[in-house]
């Protein structure tokens, strides 16, 4: 019998507790601070990726890239971005006045289909940071893939380790943008 006035109790017990959880967390979700906007201390500006001419002056076009290297790298930036950068924007805005404007253009692409097969996987480019009241920084960058080792990777989903790679650079190179930076494996 006093085991199972024991259970009772416990029963009784937990759900009181679980009835005060519940009704608490109404009150802590309410009083939490509302999420972080874009505002000129914690975004960057970074327009549409474009396309460049080659060290050999040959234009690029989106022709020359069937992966799509300015929508991937775009993403790995953002999904790299190091305080005080919390936020990418593609254009000014009033609540971004004053940020500073990343302008990145692919210089080169070398991204033969056969993924693994076919070849170096490599992408190239050039940034330039503008801010308020200092002089533009400027970048070179550059990273590849020669071999994978694993599961065998198409073309795209190789540049895409590459674009990756170097948005993780970019946002390093936020931190403490040098002019005349080389970032990657240049």
């Amino acid at each position: 019998m006093t085991i199972r006035k024991h259970i009772l109790v416990i029963a009784a017990l937990a759900t009181a507790v679980l009835t005060a959880c519940g009704s608490r967390g109404s009150k802590v979700a309410e009083a939490e601070p509302p999420e972080p906007t874009a505002n000129a201390r914690n975004a960057v500006i970074l327009p549409a990726i474009s396309y460049g001419k080659t060290t050999k002056g040959a234009q690029l076009t989106k022709a020359d890239d069937a992966c799509d290297v300015p929508a991937s790298l775009n993403q790995a930036i953002q999904d790299q971005l190091l305080t005080p950068y919390e936020f990418a924007v593609p254009s000014p805005s009033t609540n971004v006045t004053g940020a500073p404007t990343l302008r990145i253009e692919i210089t080169d692409i070398l991204a033969n289909a056969g993924g693994l097969y076919g070849g170096p996987k490599i992408v190239q480019l050039h940034g330039v940071l503008d801010r308020p009241g200092a002089a533009p920084a400027h970048f070179t960058a550059q990273r590849q893939m020669f071999m994978y080792f694993g599961i065998p990777r198409s073309t795209c989903s190789m540049v895409g380790v590459v674009t990756y790679a170097l948005g993780g650079d970019i946002a390093k190179w936020l931190q403490k943008p040098v002019d005349a930076a080389k970032l990657g494996e240049l």
